[in-house]
């Protein structure tokens, strides 16, 4: 009889082994990936209507969430905004500043970017728009103050104390602040700007074609096709859009998981004229009215 040999094994032993050794842990591991590996994602802000202290509040906690969010690579800005707050535009601009140190953040305008909502975006990687939207009115509004009286029964430690300052002081904080914002308008497009910053300062509307030839966007390109270039600019080539709003606020949202919506644009609130604000300055486009 002859010995078995020890070298000899059986096919069935083989295949199992191999089921074993290799299959079973290689399907385990492609099971068990996306789960411990979040996919990457692009990380969609929207800005609608007003900047406020709410919206400015809204908008940075959502900036905020996208830098701390490893699986977060990019962040799309979708913008229909006549403008707002000075402060609060200029802390909106610092955070994306901010925020692209860290990832490409790309300004996608729908409707309408003017004033302040302008400036927030011109702090962005790159800033499309559609053919017709409404793009700049790079300058400021605000209201003077009151004739400088004296009141007897009302003391105060310096004469301008109850007023804030002179009317023609106040003039000069604007253009301050108006130089402010197109000095940041020349950084943040660079060389791409074709338009004479004196020629800026003139606070006009232009359309999206006309944003395009004077430089103050990039391109001509649909919501989609602006997330897919923040995606490019990333390195992604699988990856999720996924709604920041929901991600940063949870259950305070007020919403379902899966079925949040993004509020819809009323248009008609979109180019209302501002009613009841306090005195300060104002990144703000208002329609001129027809008389």
């Amino acid at each position: 009889m002859a010995e078995s040999n020890g070298s000899g094994r059986s096919p069935l032993r083989l295949i199992l082994l191999f089921l074993f050794v290799i299959v079973l842990p290689l399907a385990l591991g492609l099971y068990a990936a996306p789960r411990i590996i979040a996919k990457p994602k692009v990380g969609i802000i929207r800005l609608s209507y007003d900047i406020t202290s709410d919206t400015a509040y809204l908008l940075s906690e959502q900036l905020k969430q996208a830098r701390n969010d490893g699986s977060v690579k990019s962040v799309v800005l979708i913008l229909n905004s006549p403008g707002g707050s000075a402060a609060y535009s200029e802390e909106l601009y610092l955070d994306v500043l901010h925020t692209r140190e860290q990832m490409p953040v790309v300004a996608s305008i729908d409707l309408l970017a003017a004033s302040g909502a302008y400036y927030m975006a011109a702090a962005a990687n790159e800033i499309y728009a559609k053919p017709t939207s409404s793009v700049g009115s790079v300058g400021v509004i605000a209201y003077l103050p009151g004739e400088v009286f004296i009141e007897e029964e009302l003391l105060t430690t310096g004469p301008y104390k109850a007023f804030g300052g002179t009317r023609d002081g106040s003039v000069r904080q604007i253009e301050r602040a108006k130089f402010t914002f197109l000095e940041s308008v020349r950084i943040g497009r660079g060389e791409k700007l074709n338009i004479k910053l004196e020629d800026l300062s003139r606070a006009e509307i232009y359309t999206g074609v006309q944003a395009w030839e004077y430089g103050l966007i990039d391109d001509l390109l649909s919501t989609d096709e602006a997330i897919a270039r923040a995606a490019e600019m990333a390195g992604l080539k699988d990856y999720d859009v996924v709604e920041m709003y929901p991600l940063t606020f949870g259950e305070d949202a007020n919403y379902f998981f899966g079925e949040y919506q993004p509020e819809a644009i009323n248009v008609e609130k979109l180019w209302a004229s501002p009613v009841n604000w306090s005195a300060g300055l104002y990144y703000r486009y208002i329609v001129p009215v027809e008389h």
